[in-house]
């Protein structure tokens, strides 16, 4: 991302500052001395300014098997295997490329599996004290790595993750084949908060802050877990999740900190040309079952998969990879 300062050229100076008939004698000599003097330091500053980047510096470890893009000026994580037709997969909060499971390799026969880590996610350590995390800047990143990556690619993206593939596909869809939505979070389908709902969202968030800073993160993603799915389901969660968990625990405050939302409506997601699929789990839980009813609503030419005996995490159910290989060929 650029400086916001304008940019400053040499060409900006009008010629009537240097014109000979401007000033007499001497002072005009002076005058032309300074101003050329002025030229050269606008010059220099112009160039500076030009260079200035917000360019996140590559300062944790990257995996093996990971390589970074620079998109925006942030050093992008993603993985890729396969050949043939690209599917980028996105991933939700609280977790990144990893938690796709064995998804990529399993489709990789057919396709080009590429899953990214979106800005401040593993393996970026973040503590949620700097950056910009929000669903507007996850979407022009994304676009942006498509862009880099070669489109279109059919893009798949999970819970937040979602929501950014929506965004992306609803405002560049030249870039997108096909669209997969795995209970996206589209908040803006739903009738707008309450003042009870903002309180308790914002209270929610600042007492998962607080628990992190105060317990460490077992102690505050326990309480964002159990708050969210109910007491004791962080302690059910595999220890695999748990540590994906851990090392994007402060994404769940970012995500809750992040109170811009798309200016969208209903027939601006119904507008969407390309085919959709939205995916989701039996059980889950009713604030998800109301996004997929509100994006059949809206979109009613969308398909549906309903992966059976499972939840929110879906993702990781037998029945996805299949359903995601047959909607995709």
């Amino acid at each position: 991302m650029r400086n916001a300062w304008p940019r400053v050229s040499v060409n900006d100076v009008p010629d009537s500052w240097i014109n000979d008939n401007v000033l007499p004698g001497g002072l005009n000599m002076k005058m032309r001395s300074a101003t050329l003097l002025w030229r050269v330091v606008t010059i220099a500053i112009a160039a500076l300014l030009a260079s200035c980047q917000s360019t996140t510096p590559l300062t944790w470890k990257v995996p093996d098997g990971v390589t970074t893009m620079q998109v925006n000026g942030y050093p992008m994580a993603y993985t890729e295997v396969g050949s043939g037709p690209k599917v980028v997969l996105v991933h939700g909060v609280m977790c990144d490329y990893r938690c796709w499971g064995t998804t990529p390799s399993a489709l990789s026969g057919d396709f080009r599996m590429v899953a990214v880590s979106l800005r401040h996610f593993y393996p970026e350590v973040w503590d949620g004290a700097s950056g910009t995390f929000s669903v507007a800047q996850h979407a022009k990143d994304l676009a942006a790595f498509i862009e880099k990556l070669g489109p279109p690619v059919s893009l798949v993206g999970h819970s937040y993750g979602g929501f950014v593939a929506s965004e992306v596909a609803r405002a560049r869809p030249e870039l997108i084949t096909k669209l997969v939505l795995a209970e996206a979070s589209t908040e803006y389908l739903l009738p707008p908060p309450s003042d009870e709902q903002r309180a308790r969202k914002q209270k929610f968030g600042e007492a998962t802050e607080d628990a992190l800073k105060t317990r460490g993160k077992d102690a505050g993603l326990e309480f964002a877990v159990d708050t969210l799915n109910g007491k004791g389901a962080w302690s059910r969660y595999p220890a695999s999740i748990q540590s994906f968990h851990r090392d994007n625990a402060w994404t769940m405050v970012g995500a809750v900190r992040d109170t811009t939302q798309p200016v969208a409506t209903c027939a601006d997601f119904g507008s969407l040309k390309m085919p959709v699929l939205l995916v989701t789990g039996e059980n889950t839980a009713p604030r998800y079952k109301q996004f997929i009813a509100a994006q059949t609503k809206c979109l009613p030419s969308a398909k549906t998969a309903v992966m059976p005996n499972a939840s929110h995490g879906m993702i990781g159910s037998p029945a996805f990879q299949p359903a995601l290989r047959d909607f995709l060929k």
